[in-house]
């Protein structure tokens, strides 16, 4: 069994754990912001004060750091933290949220990927959840190397899916450069719009490092 395949058995097996790791999403949506306590009850529509107050007190020990504004307490993603399970854990509450996403499209994809080491998200309309029957399905593949050929050539093999794949590859060094970037740019709807399939923790050390070195959204 992968340790992916692990994560969704261990959060099936534990509701307790799902309902936590579920505050951590809005986080790992938008990951430069800054959050209230109140804001996350909101986002996440749970209503105990009590439960959202102790779960991002036992978060802010790892990976979210807490300030105090005011009288009122400030959470956001700690860019210095080394824990990634609890990123890896959010992520695949939110693919599993998502219903709709083709898999065996990008299961035959990942098919033709020779190795592990890369990431895959999708992104767009599917993982905004708001896809028709004419969408296509975005997927950026970040790898570690600056060979993209073999990664461009397993797109291709989405050239003649239902949906019809449209997709990047870009290196681990491209996409930070994109998050750092002032501009707004698709490395950064990536960043707030993904369900990740392949590679998370690769993915949030190029975040983490993007955001201690001035990634705003």
């Amino acid at each position: 069994m992968t340790k992916t395949n692990k994560v969704d058995s261990s959060i099936h097996k534990s509701g307790q754990l799902k309902k936590e790791i579920e505050l951590l999403i809005p986080f790992i949506k938008e990951p430069w912001k800054d959050f209230t306590l109140t804001e996350i009850k909101t986002a996440t529509k749970n209503k105990s004060h009590h439960y959202v107050y102790e779960s991002l007190e036992k978060f802010s020990k790892t990976i979210l750091k807490k300030e105090k504004r005011g009288n009122t307490n400030i959470y956001k993603i700690n860019e210095n933290t080394k824990e990634l399970d609890h990123f890896i854990l959010a992520e695949t509450v939110l693919k599993q949220k998502n219903k709709q996403i083709p898999y065996k499209v990008i299961q035959q994809i990942e098919n033709k990927i020779k190795t592990s080491f890369y990431t895959l998200l999708i992104t767009g309309s599917y993982a905004k959840n708001k896809q028709t029957k004419d969408s296509d399905l975005d997927i950026a593949i970040i790898i570690p190397e600056t060979n993209k050929k073999p990664f461009e050539i397993a797109l291709k093999e989405g050239e003649l899916t239902i949906p019809e794949v449209h997709g990047f590859v870009f290196t681990e060094e491209e996409f930070y450069q994109m998050l750092i970037n002032k501009e707004f740019n698709y490395g950064k709807e990536c960043a707030k719009n993904h369900i990740i399939f392949n590679g998370i923790s690769s993915y949030y050390k190029i975040l983490l490092r993007g955001l201690q070195n001035g990634f705003k959204g």
